[in-house]
């Protein structure tokens, strides 16, 4: 857990990729979680709405999350019970969360926009 993007880069997550490159500056109260066996991450963070080009730069355009699965430790309390196991995309969309496919990499996103709060993880 980090307050800011910076303590999160001053600790190393960034360099040790368990928090994505290119993070709007102002990038605040982030939870971060990673597989020691496997490049799995799991992650969330809250952004200014007036910083979400930043964030627009790193994901690609709206993908659907039905049929996806996102499978969390159970030791990850604070992941969202709506972002586990197979995905309900309708629902989740319902929420006003969007998802996306990152433009590098193998990370999925799902942002609120409205909010200024995002989710990624690692595809299965």
């Amino acid at each position: 857990t980090y307050a800011t993007l910076a303590e999160a880069q001053a600790a190393g997550a960034v360099d040790r990729g368990w928090l994505p490159r290119g993070l709007p500056p102002g990038t605040r109260e982030l939870r971060l979680a990673h597989d020691v066996d496997s490049s799995r991450r799991w992650g969330l963070f809250n952004f200014s709405p007036g910083e979400g080009d930043a964030l627009s730069a790193l994901i690609g355009p709206e993908i659907s999350l039905d049929g996806l699965e996102c499978n969390p430790p159970g030791r990850i309390e604070w992941w969202p019970v709506l972002l586990r196991k197979r995905l309900d995309g309708e629902r989740i969309k319902a929420t006003g969360l969007r998802a996306y496919a990152a433009r590098d990499g193998d990370l999925v996103f799902a942002v609120n926009w409205a909010q200024g709060r995002a989710y990624y993880w690692s595809r299965e």
